[in-house]
């Protein structure tokens, strides 16, 4: 009898210590999908981002050179509007008069406007010293980025090095092309 004991005792340690090393895999798991998830919510928060900073670079585009403005501010949508803002607008889609061309139609995609890392509207960007007007669009993520490198998407450095999320600011200064050097 003694004998007997001592095995259920030794398989209870064996059962325990097999649920305890499952539940340490199950956390590594669990840990390694979060990541994951992060790393597709920062592409998307990219691909919307890019729609709208590129939506906004095109109407700058068709009313002025944004390269040889000396004002870009004042060919930038207001904010607001009587949809609500800017970004309910360019939903339904927005014709503007261009310089010397008919006038053409903007429009984003409905889930274009939706901040994926928060899943609520992006916060909208002004230029700096106008708060009337609509430069792009940012994340209100406190969350640390995996990503700190663009240049295999943009010209630009202005997304390079951010410590969060928020930091990221789509405007249509990221879709200017950079000017050429000469040597």
């Amino acid at each position: 009898m003694k004998t007997m004991a001592n095995q259920n005792g030794f398989t209870y340690i064996l059962v325990m210590t097999v649920i305890m090393i499952m539940g340490i895999m199950l956390g590594m798991v669990g840990q390694s999908w979060k990541i994951v998830r992060q790393r597709e919510l920062e592409e998307e928060m990219i691909f919307r981002g890019d729609q709208v900073a590129e939506i906004i670079y095109q109407r700058l585009s068709c009313m002025t050179n944004p390269a040889t403005a000396i004002n870009t501010n004042q060919f930038l949508w207001t904010i607001s509007s009587p949809n609500g803002t800017i970004l309910d607008d360019l939903i339904a889609g927005r014709e503007d008069r261009c310089f010397n061309a008919p006038p053409r139609k903007f429009r984003l995609r409905q889930s274009a406007i939706i901040d994926p890392m928060t899943n609520k509207p992006w916060k909208i960007v002004p230029p700096v010293g106008d708060n009337t007007r609509f430069a792009g669009v940012a994340s209100e993520s406190a969350e640390k980025p995996f990503r700190q490198k663009f240049q295999a998407i943009y010209d630009s450095q202005l997304l390079d090095g951010k410590e969060k999320y928020s930091d990221w600011v789509f405007t249509w200064e990221l879709k200017k092309p950079s000017p050429l050097i000469v040597k």
